[in-house]
């Protein structure tokens, strides 16, 4: 339990660590977000509860993978969603440094790095998770199998 804590604990600090650097840009970059209509970020409340709504799914969607469906199928599904993590991360690496983006300011930047680096190291998390859980046997739960000798 006190890892399950350690780990849910973590999530919410960078979560909560991502809204204020994403709800802090500096004029130009406030000045985007008007123009852009981003206003899922315009405050930090607004940015937290899209962060923590992005996160919260997430973790949501980990957990149905890695306990209701088949190894193979989950891993396969962990695998996609940390390729779509790294894509997300290297899309938003080459957005940010263009000259419009790179202007925005440090927070804003950082802030717009670290929710796909938050998702990647979730999925890595529970793909190596889901590697390491033994496979399960094909007897129920406390069913011994013993052999008849007959002599």
């Amino acid at each position: 339990m006190n890892k399950k804590l350690s780990s849910v604990l973590l999530l919410f600090v960078l979560s909560v660590t991502d809204a204020f650097l994403l709800a802090h840009p500096n004029l130009i970059g406030k000045l985007g977000i008007l123009i852009y209509k981003h206003s899922y970020i315009k405050t930090f409340p607004r940015a937290l509860g899209t962060v923590l709504l992005v996160v919260s799914i997430s973790v949501l969607i980990s957990e149905v993978l890695f306990r209701f469906v088949d190894k193979k199928k989950a891993a396969f599904s962990y695998i996609t969603l940390l390729l779509i993590s790294a894509f997300w991360f290297v899309y938003v690496y080459s957005m940010f440094s263009s000259f419009a983006y790179r202007i925005t300011g440090k927070s804003f930047i950082y802030g717009a790095h670290l929710l796909p680096v938050i998702l990647t190291g979730l999925f890595g998390r529970y793909f190596v998770k889901l590697q390491l859980r033994p496979a399960l046997n094909s007897n129920p739960v406390g069913i011994v199998e013993t052999k008849n000798d007959v002599s």
